[in-house]
């Protein structure tokens, strides 16, 4: 046991060192992550690492649909995570992986494997139109019982046929529960067709917004909720645009001060918001002027800082010549 120790690290560094460089996009990762593959030594930590290697699609999309036709979904814990083979296939973006993944929800839906089949849906979805074969199963599964599969389903279907007017209808239940992120951020991809469901995320937002200032009148322990911020603002802006500004602006601007790690997601709606984020200049100002940006979270630094520094020169580029357009500056003056 002794003498197989040091090639066992010996081996797990490299594999580390395989990871890190696939994490970069960097192709000299390919043939480890190919013999990981090949070879099923590690193939998990394969499966996680390869969506970051789009330009490999070519190479790595036969391997990993391959892998998903061969898990057993009568099983509740397959040896492969269909999971994490749906997520991969979805980054790589490879169209040839549909017909596999068509099959993967088929067989999900056939056993019962709730569980698996979001994520499956959700790689589904990411393909958009070019997956329209799937509705026949996804379509049912909007009236499933679980509402993390009805919500994703449901996403999906939008994706997959782009008709608002089957998609918005289902809306208003999925949105019974508040804290439902992936619901709210569908009414915001639908848009304008979803304004039915205007008031509901008024009422999720407003909701919020009093609980955290109960937090702070308090001085109470709990910290202050700004990814609903985030999400209900973001999703109210693209629905109902200039006439949500008052309170979106406001909104979004809180949870950046309470919450760093929300500042590439703000930062993002801004850019969408056009002249109506004119009263947030001075806080993008300040914060292209810091070191650290974005937030450091999950280790997405980097990449979440340079999305950053796009969307606030976006938005100083197009703003900074512009006079006030007459939306409330009172959020931005209070988060400065």
């Amino acid at each position: 046991m002794r003498g197989r120790s040091p090639r066992r690290a010996l081996r797990r560094a490299h594999q580390q060192a395989v990871v890190a460089l696939a994490g970069l996009g960097d192709e000299r990762a390919l043939p480890s992550l190919l013999t990981a593959l090949d070879t099923d030594t590690d193939a998990w930590r394969a499966v996680n690492a390869v969506g970051h290697l789009p330009q490999s699609a070519t190479e790595l999309t036969p391997r990993l649909v391959h892998r998903l036709a061969d898990v057993d979904h009568s099983r509740e814990w397959p040896d492969v995570s269909p999971a994490a083979l749906a997520s991969a296939l979805a980054k790589l973006g490879d169209p040839a992986a549909v017909p596999a993944l068509v099959e993967a929800a088929r067989a999900t839906v056939r056993h019962k494997q709730w569980r698996t089949a979001e994520p499956v849906l959700k790689a589904l979805a990411s393909f958009g139109t070019r997956a329209a074969s799937a509705l026949d199963v996804v379509r049912p599964l909007t009236d499933a019982d679980n509402v993390s599969l009805r919500t994703a389903a449901a996403g999906a279907v939008w994706e997959l046929e782009r008709r608002p007017e089957n998609v918005a209808p289902l809306l208003e239940r999925l949105l019974d529960h508040h804290r439902n992120f992936d619901a709210i951020d569908l009414a915001g991809r639908i848009g304008p067709p979803a304004a039915a469901v205007l008031p509901r995320l008024r009422q999720i937002l407003n909701e919020q917004v009093e609980q955290n200032a109960r937090n702070e009148q308090n001085d109470s322990a709990v910290l202050n909720d700004s990814w609903t911020l985030v999400h209900a603002a973001s999703a109210l802006w693209d629905t109902g645009g200039d006439d949500e500004a008052d309170v979106v602006l406001p909104a979004l601007l809180n949870a950046w001060r309470d919450n760093d790690s929300t500042a590439c997601d703000v930062v993002a709606c801004l850019n969408r918001m056009g002249p109506a984020a004119h009263p947030a200049l001075h806080r993008i100002e300040a914060a292209m002027a810091q070191p650290q940006r974005g937030g450091e979270s999950w280790g997405r630094g980097v990449a979440r800082d340079l999305e950053f520094q796009r969307n606030c020169r976006a938005i100083l580029t197009r703003l900074r010549d512009l006079p006030d357009q007459g939306v409330s500056s009172s959020g931005a003056e209070e988060c400065r």
